[in-house]
């Protein structure tokens, strides 16, 4: 049980001094720190062996200050820590506040400049085209397509006129050739009407005269019957 607690003891000696690992390597431990504290712990215990071990007894009231003494160093240095790390979190939110309020005044310039860049975009554009039937053209290129237009409408009306001109001609002549067509078929329909005349009038005629035969054969076959 002891040993145990011995043991216990150089842990959390061996801690402590970590933790206070602030000052130089090679500077000297103070006269009441742990370590001298300790050593003098060791020093002044009764040691005895014990199947081949060497063991310490340590005075009780020796043992409860130095538990004591460690107990007040852990609770600065836990203190210290807590200290420092309350003073980093503050610190860490500082910088955290300066790095959203400059994240948004960069945030607020990057807006403006982009919006004075869309202001000089929409000038420039209106300064360089025109809007033409909803269509946003170059004014250059509005120049130029307007010329195209109006020298092909009088090369269009140039042609027409040419065209009518000679359609009208060409529509005179025909008015006229189809006249005479027109007169050729009238005559041509009135000869083919008369012979589709001539030819009823014959083919009655041909009609009473195969009746007239039919009835006299039909006589002629009653008398033999007789």
């Amino acid at each position: 049980m002891k040993s145990t607690f011995l043991s216990f003891i150089l842990v959390v000696m061996f801690t402590a001094v970590q933790a206070q690992g602030t000052a130089p390597q090679k500077a000297k431990p103070a006269k009441n720190s742990l370590s001298s504290q300790f050593d003098n712990l060791k020093e002044n215990a009764n040691s005895y062996n014990e199947k081949g071990q060497q063991y310490k007894v340590v005075n009780v009231k020796t043992l409860n200050n130095f538990y004591s003494s460690v107990n007040d160093s852990l609770h600065v240095i836990g203190k210290k820590l807590a200290d420092a790390r309350a003073g980093a979190d503050k610190e860490l939110i500082e910088a955290r506040a300066n790095v959203e309020a400059q994240q948004k005044e960069l945030k607020a310039l990057t807006e403006e400049t982009a919006r004075k860049e869309l202001e000089v975009q929409k000038s420039q554009h209106l300064i360089n085209n025109i809007s033409f039937f909803g269509i946003d053209m170059g004014k250059q290129f509005y120049v130029i397509l307007n010329s195209v237009i109006i020298v092909a409408l009088l090369l269009i009306l140039a042609i027409v006129m040419m065209q009518y001109k000679s359609s009208k001609s060409t529509t005179t002549e025909k008015v006229k050739a189809f006249n005479d067509i027109d007169n050729e078929f009238n005559e041509y329909k009135k000869a083919a009407r008369e012979r589709e005349l001539k030819l009823k009038r014959e083919m009655q005629t041909e009609f009473n005269r195969a009746e007239e035969l039919s009835q006299q054969l039909a006589a002629l076959q009653k008398k033999q019957h007789i």
